[in-house]
């Protein structure tokens, strides 16, 4: 499975590498969301720079893990940061933040993980 999780400075970070399913990702937001270390999360960092299975996702796809993210929002205090470095998953994050933003999830799509990570940092936000 090319999907993980970690916790760093109250941030819980999933990364999406290589190939996997759409059950992966839920797979290990559910379990970064069972981790006793979730308790004190600011945010979530969602890393798509090394997938190579997103360019393979459809709008609807892409819409329905953003549904999933937003159901657990409050999970992680309702704050997300989508990370892509590639046009067309910068555009899929869009997607993507539009509809979790819907939910009432403030979110932000970036395409460098220092801007990512000051963005979701308590008390570092403009």
């Amino acid at each position: 499975m090319s999907v993980s999780y970690g916790f760093d400075a109250g941030v819980i970070t999933v990364r999406l590498s290589g190939t996997y399913e759409t059950g992966d990702v839920r797979d290990a937001l559910s379990a970064a969301l069972a981790d006793p270390r979730c308790d004190d999360a600011n945010g979530l960092l969602f890393d798509v720079r090394g997938s190579r299975a997103l360019a393979q996702r459809t709008a609807a796809e892409v819409r329905a893990m953003a549904q999933f993210i937003a159901m657990h929002a409050d999970r992680f205090h309702r704050r997300l940061a989508l990370l892509a470095d590639s046009d067309a998953a910068f555009g899929l994050m869009r997607l993507g933040a539009v509809t979790v933003e819907q939910q009432g999830v403030e979110t932000s799509v970036f395409r460098n993980l220092r801007d990512a990570e000051h963005w979701l940092l308590p008390g570092e936000r403009a």
